[in-house]
């Protein structure tokens, strides 16, 4: 038995029905029938929400593939109720509203599942986000896929071609490593050489200096 009154509290007033184990089908109007001396009655209406389950989203096919290959992105909520209001957004958190379909199936207790799918042209680094909002509860749920590396196919011709041109890279770096070292070692070298004929420079003055004194005592 769900359903329950106050029986002790009834003498104050109190004619409330506790309903235990809510479900959809207890969604609608309840009216209560009082008598004290003329019957009165109330109406109430109760409306049932359930919060959906964060989506989960996929990518079809999820890798090799190429720039402008067509794909699905699919995404899927379950449990809640009532029906929901999907949004797509791109990276930018631009709507989308063009090549989706949605579908809202009820399962036996009558929770929805809902099912999204957004058709789009592949491009790296992308970003495509799902938002499931409840109407009734202001819940909305989201969650997002990125295009990466992983999804896209690689072609052999680009691979050699990269190979290729890290090898170049390399080699040319080493080449500019070589020359900048002997550029810097005939700069030492010479700087070397320039102090060394400058010290001989030096010391080949000297003794003409010394001898320019004798030299004018012989004249005399």
């Amino acid at each position: 038995n769900r359903t329950a009154l106050f029986y002790d509290q009834l003498a104050q007033g109190n004619v409330s029905l506790l309903l235990r184990r809510v479900e959809i089908s207890d969604e609608g109007s309840f009216t209560c029938f009082v008598r004290v001396r003329d019957y009165s009655s109330a109406a109430v209406t109760l409306q049932v929400a359930a919060p959906y389950s964060k989506p989960n989203m996929n990518l079809e096919p999820n890798k090799d593939l190429k720039p402008g290959d067509l794909a699905a992105v699919t995404c899927h909520a379950s449990r809640g109720y009532p029906e929901a209001s999907v949004l797509w957004q791109d990276s930018q958190g631009g709507n989308i509203t063009e090549n989706i379909t949605t579908s809202q199936v009820a399962n036996e207790e009558g929770l929805f599942d809902v099912h999204s799918v957004l058709q789009v042209l592949v491009e790296p680094s992308s970003t495509y986000s799902c938002l499931v909002r409840n109407p009734v509860l202001q819940q909305e749920t989201q969650a997002s896929v990125t295009i990466t590396g992983q999804h896209l196919a690689f072609p052999a011709v680009a691979l050699w071609v990269t190979v290729g041109l890290a090898i170049c890279v390399v080699g040319l770096l080493a080449v500019l490593a070589y020359v900048c070292q002997k550029k810097i070692r005939q700069s030492c070298e010479e700087e070397e050489e320039n102090a060394g004929t400058e010290e001989q420079d030096e010391e080949g003055e000297e003794p003409k200096t010394a001898l320019q004194p004798l030299k004018s005592a012989e004249s005399k």
